[in-house]
Protein backbone atom coordinates (compact mmCIF):
# COMPACT_ATOMS: atom_id res chain seq x y z
CA UNK A 1 0.00 0.00 0.00
CA UNK A 2 2.64 2.60 -0.67
CA UNK A 3 5.70 3.53 1.85
CA UNK A 4 4.71 4.53 5.12
CA UNK A 5 3.29 8.40 5.56
CA UNK A 6 3.05 8.29 1.74
CA UNK A 7 -0.21 9.87 0.58
CA UNK A 8 -1.99 10.34 -2.70
CA UNK A 9 -0.96 13.73 -4.33
CA UNK A 10 -3.37 16.94 -4.60
CA UNK A 11 -4.87 18.52 -7.89
CA UNK A 12 -6.03 21.97 -7.85
CA UNK A 13 -7.96 24.15 -9.48
CA UNK A 14 -5.83 27.68 -9.52
CA UNK A 15 -8.02 30.73 -9.20
CA UNK A 16 -6.74 34.75 -10.49
CA UNK A 17 -6.94 36.87 -7.23
CA UNK A 18 -9.17 36.33 -3.89
CA UNK A 19 -11.72 33.23 -3.48
CA UNK A 20 -14.75 33.15 -1.82
CA UNK A 21 -14.56 29.72 -0.57
CA UNK A 22 -12.29 26.03 -0.97
CA UNK A 23 -13.93 23.40 -1.27
CA UNK A 24 -12.19 19.40 -1.41
CA UNK A 25 -13.47 16.48 -3.54
CA UNK A 26 -13.24 13.05 -2.50
CA UNK A 27 -14.09 11.50 -5.02
CA UNK A 28 -16.55 7.20 -4.93
CA UNK A 29 -15.25 4.01 -6.05
CA UNK A 30 -14.65 3.48 -10.07
CA UNK A 31 -14.02 6.85 -9.88
CA UNK A 32 -11.08 9.94 -10.28
CA UNK A 33 -10.17 13.46 -9.10
CA UNK A 34 -10.87 14.54 -12.30
CA UNK A 35 -14.81 13.23 -12.46
CA UNK A 36 -15.49 16.78 -10.71
CA UNK A 37 -13.90 18.70 -13.58
CA UNK A 38 -17.45 20.12 -14.74
CA UNK A 39 -18.33 21.10 -11.08
CA UNK A 40 -15.35 22.97 -10.71
CA UNK A 41 -15.61 25.09 -13.59
CA UNK A 42 -18.98 26.10 -11.96
CA UNK A 43 -17.33 27.55 -8.96
CA UNK A 44 -14.79 29.76 -10.73
CA UNK A 45 -13.99 32.09 -7.76
CA UNK A 46 -13.51 29.19 -5.31
CA UNK A 47 -10.57 27.46 -4.87
CA UNK A 48 -10.98 23.35 -5.40
CA UNK A 49 -8.69 20.58 -4.79
CA UNK A 50 -8.99 17.04 -5.25
CA UNK A 51 -7.13 14.02 -4.75
CA UNK A 52 -7.26 10.48 -6.45
CA UNK A 53 -8.20 7.98 -3.66
CA UNK A 54 -5.85 5.11 -2.78
CA UNK A 55 -6.10 2.54 -4.99
CA UNK A 56 -7.48 4.66 -8.28
CA UNK A 57 -5.74 7.15 -10.89
CA UNK A 58 -2.60 8.29 -10.14
CA UNK A 59 -3.15 6.80 -6.60
CA UNK A 60 -3.19 3.31 -7.63
CA UNK A 61 0.08 2.18 -6.09
CA UNK A 62 -1.17 2.94 -2.94
CA UNK A 63 -3.89 0.70 -2.81
CA UNK A 64 -4.06 -3.12 -2.21
CA UNK A 65 -6.06 -5.51 -0.70
CA UNK A 66 -5.43 -4.96 3.30
CA UNK A 67 -7.28 -1.63 2.40
CA UNK A 68 -9.37 -0.13 4.77
CA UNK A 69 -11.67 2.88 5.44
CA UNK A 70 -9.73 4.26 8.54
CA UNK A 71 -6.52 4.93 6.02
CA UNK A 72 -8.88 7.07 3.49
CA UNK A 73 -10.20 9.05 6.12
CA UNK A 74 -6.72 9.59 7.05
CA UNK A 75 -5.66 10.92 4.14
CA UNK A 76 -8.45 13.54 3.93
CA UNK A 77 -7.75 14.37 7.32
CA UNK A 78 -4.22 14.67 6.26
CA UNK A 79 -5.15 17.28 3.30
CA UNK A 80 -7.62 19.37 5.55
CA UNK A 81 -4.77 19.75 7.73
CA UNK A 82 -3.22 21.38 5.51
CA UNK A 83 -5.36 24.15 5.00
CA UNK A 84 -5.64 27.82 6.55
CA UNK A 85 -9.30 28.12 7.08
CA UNK A 86 -11.31 24.79 6.78
CA UNK A 87 -12.75 24.12 3.64
CA UNK A 88 -15.93 22.16 2.45
CA UNK A 89 -15.87 18.73 1.49
CA UNK A 90 -17.60 17.79 -0.98
CA UNK A 91 -18.08 13.77 -1.26
CA UNK A 92 -19.69 11.32 -3.76
CA UNK A 93 -20.80 7.77 -2.67
CA UNK A 94 -18.09 6.37 -0.97
CA UNK A 95 -16.25 9.33 -0.54
CA UNK A 96 -19.31 10.52 1.08
CA UNK A 97 -18.61 8.27 3.67
CA UNK A 98 -14.88 9.01 3.72
CA UNK A 99 -15.93 12.89 4.26
CA UNK A 100 -18.47 12.32 7.04
CA UNK A 101 -15.91 9.95 8.88
CA UNK A 102 -13.41 12.77 8.68
CA UNK A 103 -15.72 15.23 9.97
CA UNK A 104 -16.52 13.76 13.02
CA UNK A 105 -12.72 12.37 13.51
CA UNK A 106 -11.48 16.41 13.07
CA UNK A 107 -14.61 18.56 12.99
CA UNK A 108 -12.23 21.71 13.45
CA UNK A 109 -11.12 21.14 9.75
CA UNK A 110 -14.06 21.39 8.09
CA UNK A 111 -16.29 24.18 7.24
CA UNK A 112 -19.38 21.98 6.06
CA UNK A 113 -20.32 18.56 3.93
CA UNK A 114 -22.17 18.08 1.13
CA UNK A 115 -22.44 14.37 0.42
CA UNK A 116 -24.05 12.47 -1.96
CA UNK A 117 -25.59 9.33 -1.26
CA UNK A 118 -23.08 7.86 1.04
CA UNK A 119 -22.84 3.61 1.46
CA UNK A 120 -23.66 3.80 5.75
CA UNK A 121 -24.30 0.53 5.32
CA UNK A 122 -24.57 0.07 9.11
CA UNK A 123 -27.84 1.95 9.08
CA UNK A 124 -30.61 0.41 9.42
CA UNK A 125 -32.31 1.29 6.14
CA UNK A 126 -29.96 0.27 4.33
CA UNK A 127 -30.99 -3.85 2.75
CA UNK A 128 -29.32 -6.72 4.24
CA UNK A 129 -29.30 -7.52 0.62
CA UNK A 130 -27.52 -4.76 -1.31
CA UNK A 131 -28.00 -5.47 -5.23
CA UNK A 132 -24.88 -3.50 -5.80
CA UNK A 133 -22.96 -5.27 -3.27
CA UNK A 134 -23.96 -8.66 -3.90
CA UNK A 135 -23.34 -8.52 -7.93
CA UNK A 136 -19.89 -7.44 -7.05
CA UNK A 137 -19.27 -10.30 -4.80
CA UNK A 138 -20.20 -12.30 -7.53
CA UNK A 139 -18.54 -11.78 -10.31
CA UNK A 140 -15.44 -11.18 -8.05
CA UNK A 141 -15.25 -14.75 -7.75
CA UNK A 142 -14.17 -14.56 -11.39
CA UNK A 143 -11.45 -11.95 -12.66
CA UNK A 144 -11.34 -8.51 -11.52
CA UNK A 145 -12.80 -7.00 -14.27
CA UNK A 146 -16.32 -8.52 -14.25
CA UNK A 147 -17.08 -7.07 -10.82
CA UNK A 148 -15.92 -3.78 -12.26
CA UNK A 149 -18.33 -4.88 -15.20
CA UNK A 150 -21.32 -5.48 -12.74
CA UNK A 151 -21.04 -2.53 -10.75
CA UNK A 152 -20.91 -0.08 -13.67
CA UNK A 153 -23.71 -1.88 -15.48
CA UNK A 154 -25.83 -1.90 -12.13
CA UNK A 155 -25.33 1.69 -11.23
CA UNK A 156 -25.57 3.48 -14.61
CA UNK A 157 -26.90 0.94 -17.34
CA UNK A 158 -26.43 1.94 -20.80
CA UNK A 159 -24.09 4.91 -19.61
CA UNK A 160 -22.19 2.37 -17.52
CA UNK A 161 -21.17 0.34 -20.81
CA UNK A 162 -19.95 3.22 -22.26
CA UNK A 163 -17.90 3.58 -19.97
CA UNK A 164 -16.72 -0.03 -19.91
CA UNK A 165 -15.89 0.10 -23.67
CA UNK A 166 -13.65 2.84 -23.13
CA UNK A 167 -11.75 1.50 -20.60
CA UNK A 168 -8.12 -0.59 -21.19
CA UNK A 169 -8.27 -3.76 -20.45
CA UNK A 170 -5.44 -3.37 -17.51
CA UNK A 171 -7.19 -0.47 -16.40
CA UNK A 172 -10.46 -2.56 -16.15
CA UNK A 173 -8.69 -5.41 -13.87
CA UNK A 174 -6.83 -3.03 -11.86
CA UNK A 175 -10.17 -1.23 -10.75
CA UNK A 176 -12.33 -4.39 -10.12
CA UNK A 177 -9.51 -5.10 -7.94
CA UNK A 178 -9.59 -2.21 -5.97
CA UNK A 179 -13.80 -1.92 -6.24
CA UNK A 180 -13.68 -5.54 -4.65
CA UNK A 181 -11.55 -4.07 -2.03
CA UNK A 182 -13.83 -1.22 -1.04
CA UNK A 183 -17.13 -2.94 -1.62
CA UNK A 184 -15.98 -6.16 0.64
CA UNK A 185 -14.40 -4.11 3.23
CA UNK A 186 -15.69 -5.22 6.46
CA UNK A 187 -15.06 -2.30 8.08
CA UNK A 188 -17.24 -0.20 5.88
CA UNK A 189 -20.05 -1.71 7.48
CA UNK A 190 -18.94 -0.68 10.98
CA UNK A 191 -20.03 3.11 12.62
CA UNK A 192 -16.54 5.55 12.36
CA UNK A 193 -18.88 8.37 13.65
CA UNK A 194 -22.10 8.95 15.52
CA UNK A 195 -24.87 10.83 13.21
CA UNK A 196 -26.50 12.06 16.39
CA UNK A 197 -23.68 13.90 17.73
CA UNK A 198 -22.25 15.01 14.16
CA UNK A 199 -20.88 18.45 15.21
CA UNK A 200 -20.58 20.00 11.46
CA UNK A 201 -23.29 21.47 8.77
CA UNK A 202 -24.46 18.85 6.24
CA UNK A 203 -26.67 18.33 3.19
CA UNK A 204 -26.80 14.53 2.45
CA UNK A 205 -27.87 15.03 -1.25
CA UNK A 206 -29.95 11.86 -3.29
CA UNK A 207 -30.95 11.58 -6.86
CA UNK A 208 -34.42 11.33 -8.12
CA UNK A 209 -33.90 8.83 -10.44
CA UNK A 210 -31.37 6.59 -7.98
CA UNK A 211 -31.75 3.15 -6.47
CA UNK A 212 -34.54 3.17 -3.75
CA UNK A 213 -32.15 2.37 -0.73
CA UNK A 214 -29.84 5.10 -1.64
CA UNK A 215 -32.84 7.50 -1.32
CA UNK A 216 -33.60 6.56 1.89
CA UNK A 217 -30.52 5.93 3.53
CA UNK A 218 -29.56 9.73 2.62
CA UNK A 219 -32.71 11.24 3.66
CA UNK A 220 -32.99 9.49 6.67
CA UNK A 221 -29.07 10.42 7.69
CA UNK A 222 -30.26 13.81 6.94
CA UNK A 223 -32.82 13.61 9.67
CA UNK A 224 -29.92 12.16 12.24
CA UNK A 225 -27.56 14.64 11.96
CA UNK A 226 -28.21 17.86 13.89
CA UNK A 227 -27.13 20.22 11.36
CA UNK A 228 -27.71 17.99 8.44
CA UNK A 229 -30.66 18.57 5.64
CA UNK A 230 -31.89 16.48 2.72
CA UNK A 231 -31.47 18.08 -0.74
CA UNK A 232 -33.31 15.74 -3.57
CA UNK A 233 -32.17 16.25 -7.26
CA UNK A 234 -34.56 16.41 -9.94
CA UNK A 235 -33.32 13.83 -12.84
CA UNK A 236 -30.20 12.34 -11.54
CA UNK A 237 -28.86 8.84 -10.98
CA UNK A 238 -25.40 8.23 -8.78
CA UNK A 239 -23.46 9.86 -11.77
CA UNK A 240 -24.23 13.16 -10.50
CA UNK A 241 -21.18 15.00 -10.28
CA UNK A 242 -21.40 14.19 -14.48
CA UNK A 243 -24.86 14.70 -15.08
CA UNK A 244 -26.13 17.65 -12.71
CA UNK A 245 -22.84 19.33 -12.25
CA UNK A 246 -24.29 22.82 -11.52
CA UNK A 247 -27.10 21.21 -8.51
CA UNK A 248 -23.82 20.09 -7.18
CA UNK A 249 -22.21 23.49 -7.32
CA UNK A 250 -25.06 24.96 -6.32
CA UNK A 251 -25.15 22.81 -2.80
CA UNK A 252 -21.74 23.51 -2.33
CA UNK A 253 -22.35 27.50 -2.46
CA UNK A 254 -24.89 27.26 -0.30
CA UNK A 255 -22.52 25.41 2.38
CA UNK A 256 -19.64 27.66 2.25
CA UNK A 257 -18.61 31.00 3.24
CA UNK A 258 -16.04 33.64 2.58
CA UNK A 259 -12.95 33.71 3.28
CA UNK A 260 -11.82 29.97 2.92
CA UNK A 261 -8.49 30.02 0.88
CA UNK A 262 -6.88 26.75 -0.34
CA UNK A 263 -3.06 28.79 -0.98
CA UNK A 264 -0.36 26.93 0.37
CA UNK A 265 -1.79 23.58 0.32
CA UNK A 266 1.12 21.48 -1.78
CA UNK A 267 -0.77 20.22 -5.10
CA UNK A 268 -0.71 19.58 -8.47
CA UNK A 269 -3.34 21.68 -11.34
CA UNK A 270 -6.39 19.65 -11.69
CA UNK A 271 -6.33 20.09 -15.00
CA UNK A 272 -3.21 17.90 -15.30
CA UNK A 273 -5.75 15.06 -13.63
CA UNK A 274 -7.51 14.96 -17.13
CA UNK A 275 -4.09 14.28 -19.22
CA UNK A 276 -3.09 11.35 -16.81
CA UNK A 277 -3.88 7.87 -18.29
CA UNK A 278 -4.61 6.82 -15.38
CA UNK A 279 -7.13 9.37 -14.96
CA UNK A 280 -9.49 8.65 -17.50
CA UNK A 281 -12.75 7.47 -15.72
Amino acid sequence: MGTPGSRPALYRAHRDGPTSGAVVFVHGSLDRARSFRRVAELLPEWDVVGYDRRGWGSSRSLGGPALRLETHVDDLCAVLAGFPAPPVVAGHSYGGLVALSAAARRPSLVCGLVVYEPPVRWLPWWPAHDPWAAAVREAGTGSPDQAARALMEKALGPAGRLWLARRPADELAADGAALVTEMTDPSAGEPLFDPLTLPVPAVVAAGTESVAHHREVSRRLADLLPGGRFASIEGARHDVQASHPGDLAGLIREMGGDGHDAAGVGERDLRDAGHARAADG
